[in-house]
């Protein structure tokens, strides 16, 4: 099946005035926000497949999260281009932690940082100076000129991080797809994945691609050519330490340096096209069920009870207000959805799933399917972690409950989790013993995605 591709890149790095805000996203606690320094650009990346039968999409942002309502609003723009097909169109960010916030939803810029309504509304105009550059983007790289390529695939192995959970995974796996030209094989664009947070900088006020962008950097300037990086199931994987700015050039090279070997030597695997897509959303219950009147009662309380446990200037104080304000407004959330998507390429798929997924469900997908799979996360909105059965179970006793998000009670955000900064009212579903029922968090991902994957 001949394919043909075309790729732009756009440093998007934003910067005062044409970026209302230059808040920053991804860490909790004080107000952080940059002051015009910056050491890696931030890129947003754009990639077009097209099989014959009309242009796929791949958009890759350096970004830490894209919230559900700044999703649907790319996607919605840009469907017609991709001939209204939901499955055609697909955004993963690289979640570096050292890039601007986007959204004031979820996380909560109120609750992260305790920002005025004034710097809310400047977060928000920020929002849609990058909804309208993402989508011109994509408009501008569906209208060029596409190159005849053949697309080949590899997977290799690299070690830049632990699992912070607790968990027994440490993912590895580099998967990488290269195009050739079809005029002379030449080389024209490196495609590669990997899972690990982009934290490996630390906790300061720079603008920066973090190790994905290093690791970009290496890759095209050894090869020359356009590269582009697309994050895994990395809710529980963090790099070496110590955090720091050498950091990112050290783990980044590292990993850059192993996509090039890769590259440069033989192994690879024909991608023989067509391309079929697939679209699905599902939506995970709360562990509470807000549409119980009793159960909603409750948790006012508990809720108002912690008003009079921490104060005021707590992020766990601001969510408490948060929720209290939904019990009077438009109600608490019922469900937590999460986007799945599937592109079979012929000889690879790749499976797309959104928000902070953990490791247990790269491995056990990967386990139970044949052929090359590789697994994407924060894919389309990034809205909260989604941890396997185990992690929901053990709540404070791994990692603080941040990735369970609950700490002593599972009935409630755990304060200083998941769902206190990204406002949700309590974890996601699962049962307190025993292997995952039916209808808990776990089974919910793992069937909706195996059903996708046997289509």
């Amino acid at each position: 099946m001949p394919f043909s591709m075309s790729v732009k890149t756009l440093d998007y790095t934003p910067s005062w005035p044409t970026y209302p805000s230059l808040w920053m996203g991804g860490y909790c606690g004080a107000p952080r926000g940059n002051q015009g320094v910056v050491d890696r650009r931030l890129r947003a990346q754009c990639v077009v497949i097209d099989d014959g039968s009309g242009p796929k999409v791949l958009l890759r942002v350096d970004v830490v999260s894209i919230p559900r309502y700044v999703h649907q609003a790319i996607r919605t723009a840009v469907l017609p281009l991709v001939g209204n097909n939901n499955g055609n169109f697909l955004i993963i960010v690289s979640h570096t932690h050292s890039g601007p916030m986007i959204g004031t939803t979820s996380p909560s810029p109120y609750v992260m940082m305790e920002l005025s309504p004034a710097d809310i509304a400047a977060i928000e105009g920020t929002t849609t100076v990058f909804i309208n550059q993402m989508i011109a983007l994509v408009q501008q790289t569906v209208a060029m000129a596409r190159t005849p390529v053949t697309l080949w695939y590899k997977e290799g192995n690299t070690t830049i991080g632990y699992n912070r959970a607790e968990e027994p995974h440490v993912l590895t796996t580099i998967s990488a797809l290269i195009a050739r030209r079809s005029s002379d094989n030449g080389l024209h664009t490196v495609l590669f994945g990997y899972a690990c947070h982009a934290v490996s900088r630390g906790n300061d006020r720079v603008f920066c691609s973090d190790y994905p962008g290093a690791a970009t950097d290496v890759i095209s300037n050894a090869l020359g050519v356009q590269t582009l990086f697309f994050q895994g199931a990395a809710g529980d994987q963090e790099p070496n330490d110590p955090h720091s700015p050498g950091q990112v050039t050290s783990l980044g090279t590292t990993l850059g340096n192993a996509v090039v070997s890769m590259v440069n030597s033989g192994g690879w695997n024909a991608v023989t096209g067509p391309v079929a897509t697939y679209y699905n959303e599902i939506n995970i219950p709360l562990q509470v069920d807000f549409g119980d009147p009793a159960a909603a009662i409750r948790a006012r309380n508990s809720y108002n009870n912690r008003l009079d446990t921490f104060p005021p200037n707590d992020f766990a104080y601001r969510h408490a207000e948060v929720m209290i304000e939904k019990f009077v407004g438009p109600g608490l959330p019922k469900v937590f959805p999460m986007p799945i998507q599937r592109w079979n390429l012929g000889g690879l798929n790749i499976l797309a799933m959104s928000h902070e997924v953990l490791s247990q469900y790269a491995v056990t997908l990967q386990n139970q399917t044949p052929g090359w799979l590789w697994i994407m996360a924060y894919a389309n909105e990034t809205e909260g972690y989604v941890a396997g059965h185990d992690v929901l179970q053990a709540g404070e006793s791994k990692h603080w409950g941040y990735e369970a998000g609950w700490t002593d009670d599972d009935q409630m955000s755990g304060p200083g989790s998941w769902t206190t900064f990204y406002a949700w009212p309590s974890p996601l579903k699962f049962n307190p013993s025993g292997a995952a029922a039916a209808g808990s968090t776990e089974r919910l991902v793992l069937d909706a995605c195996t059903a996708m994957l046997n289509l």
